[in-house]
């Protein structure tokens, strides 16, 4: 399931106190129009997890950012369905080190970014997404699924004073499944008469 949602706040500004006759400053999370999570499934014999991990890759638009963008800030943040409260996995600006970004640039008014960020276990962060809300004490042949929800904040900050923030929301479930187990026996009689 997705949820999108996209805020738009922007300050015009013009030099010699002359108004600002244009396009409003604009930016979106592209892939293919959507930010996507997929289900994941893992089969253990304790029936316990030990991560449960994203690794998020996004392109972002801009356009109508007079003198280019200033500065990216990124949000990303867990929490589980149902459940009140969430963990900030992430809060930099793309400036950190542990996001790769390929750009043509920030200086013009449009333009592209790819981020790729570092791998994030969302049980290990904060005190609301633990590993004890995954599986868990699981019976022989029991499964059980949570659901996640990711949330990515993206503030774009241009030269000008221009703010947008883009928010986009995720859901994905993980299952635990802990396998009966199993026993064969194979082996010989080696029968023999005297």
């Amino acid at each position: 399931m997705l949820t999108r949602g996209t805020a738009f706040a922007a300050s015009l500004t013009a030099a010699l106190g002359l108004g600002y006759a244009g396009s409003r400053p604009a930016a979106a999370i592209e892939t293919d129009g959507r930010f996507l999570a997929d289900d994941v499934r893992v089969e253990r014999n304790d029936g316990e997890l030990r991560a449960v991990t994203v690794e998020p890759t996004v392109d972002l638009r801009w356009v109508d950012f007079g003198g280019g963008v200033a500065s990216i800030d990124v949000t990303i943040s867990a929490a589980l369905v149902g459940t009140p409260g969430f963990d900030v996995l992430f809060d930099a600006s793309v400036a950190d080190d542990s996001i790769a970004v390929e750009t043509d640039g920030f200086d013009a008014t449009a333009g592209t970014a790819s981020l790729t960020f570092d791998r994030l276990d969302v049980t290990a962060i904060g005190t609301h997404v633990t590993l004890d809300d995954f599986g868990g004490d699981l019976a022989p042949g029991e499964s059980a699924t949570t659901e996640v929800e990711l949330t990515m904040r993206i503030d774009v900050v241009g030269t000008q004073d221009e703010t947008v923030t883009t928010v986009e929301t995720a859901r994905f479930g993980v299952t635990v499944h802990n396998p009966e187990g199993r026993a064969t026996t194979s082996g010989r009689a080696n029968t023999d008469a005297e």
